[in-house]
């Protein structure tokens, strides 16, 4: 009899947190969220005087893409960019708006494959057309990044809005 009762409060533990996961991602919860972050993004390139130099990926006007880049150095080593490209760099990561770095690749340079890196850097870096041996700089919303899941590992807060500082010191295909 305990043990039908331990699998049952079992049972409904796990329901009750898929359900809280659901909520979380419900088409309700992400579209709210998008509009708070897309205005977090609007006040934080404003107060910064980014107006000139940040680019939408996407169309500007009509295009829900919260992602924003800025070419620091474009680089001068012209590599086409898919999700199959290798890129090897170094970056500098904050959460907007706070100048503590989260993450960092001081004493190395990573490579990764772009298909396997956050939503947030495929875009940017794709659209960016940015070229070995440039520096770039992205702006996301949260649902480009870790959507609405705390990273304590890097003491994120769920919905965290994410500034990245990159270069990229190679680009093969």
């Amino acid at each position: 009899m305990n043990r039908l009762l331990v699998i049952l409060v079992c049972l409904l533990g796990l329901s009750a947190c898929k359900k809280e996961q659901a909520a979380v991602n419900s088409p309700a919860a992400v579209a709210a969220q998008a509009v708070v972050d897309r205005q977090k993004i609007r006040e934080f390139i404003n107060a910064n005087n980014l107006q000139n130099v940040a680019v939408k990926v996407g169309y500007p006007k009509t295009d829900t893409i919260d992602v924003w880049y800025i070419i620091v150095d474009s680089g001068s080593v012209v590599t086409p960019i898919t999700n199959s490209t290798k890129i090897t760099v170094g970056f500098k990561a904050r959460q907007m708006g706070d100048t503590t770095v989260f993450a960092s690749t001081n004493t190395f340079h990573p490579t990764y494959t772009l298909g396997s890196v956050i939503r947030g850097w495929q875009l940017g870096i794709q659209k960016s057309g940015i070229k070995k041996g440039g520096t770039l700089r992205l702006l996301m919303a949260s649902r480009y990044a870790y959507g609405p899941y705390a990273q304590p590992e890097y003491n994120l807060p769920p919905n965290a809005l994410l500034d990245f500082n990159i270069n990229f010191f190679d680009i093969t295909n």
